[in-house]
């Protein structure tokens, strides 16, 4: 591993520790180094500059039912970036918005889609308000699914108000037919 991609590393680790809140600790070395070259402050939080030496790209979903277009979503959303954050619905809004409760848990569903390979962590959604997740993430990117009902416009608009400069990128799919809903209404869904 080169001297870039470890402190890469160092920086994503704290990164990832802070957004979800499992305790990460340095070494006194990589601390002091990081340290002497500005990267993370006295109470060991990203300074801007260490903040700038990685990109981060948060997607988000339901996640109900893992399927194929879920994966290749996800694949391409991290190669947008060096993490990616995938914020999972909670139930109370599958419920509010699609009218129906998921057949997994939220927390299962996180854990599920923080398996995935290309995901960095997994973290819950905010019952009340999209732009809280975004707030906490600060995300560079904000990858949408090519069928995901959110507003471009508006969440750029948000976040901008809460002093959040981002990208927006949709991304489109090779499997547009492949839907948690189809596989549900499937007649072959549940045989087993």
């Amino acid at each position: 591993m080169t001297e870039e991609e470890r402190i890469k590393k160092l920086i994503k680790d704290i990164y990832i520790s802070k957004i979800t809140g499992v305790e990460f600790s340095l070494n006194n070395e990589d601390k002091d180094f990081l340290l002497k070259n500005k990267l993370i402050d006295n109470d060991g939080n990203l300074t801007s500059e260490g903040r700038k030496k990685i990109k981060v790209v948060l997607a988000g979903g339901v996640f109900d039912i893992i399927h194929p277009g879920h994966v290749y979503f996800l694949k391409k959303a991290k190669e947008l970036g060096e993490i990616l954050v995938v914020v999972v619905a909670r139930d109370v809004n599958v419920l509010r918005f699609k009218g129906v409760k998921p057949i997994h848990s939220e927390n299962l569903r996180a854990e599920l889609v923080g398996a995935i390979r290309y995901v960095d962590t997994a973290i819950l959604g905010d019952e009340n308000d999209l732009l809280k997740t975004v707030e906490r993430v600060k995300p560079d990117i904000v990858a949408l699914g090519y069928d995901q009902v959110h507003d471009e416009k508006w969440i750029s608009s948000e976040a901008k108000k809460r002093g959040i400069t981002l990208q927006i990128v949709r991304l489109d799919s090779p499997y547009p037919n492949i839907k948690s809903r189809n596989i549900k209404n499937d007649p072959r869904f549940g045989w087993f």
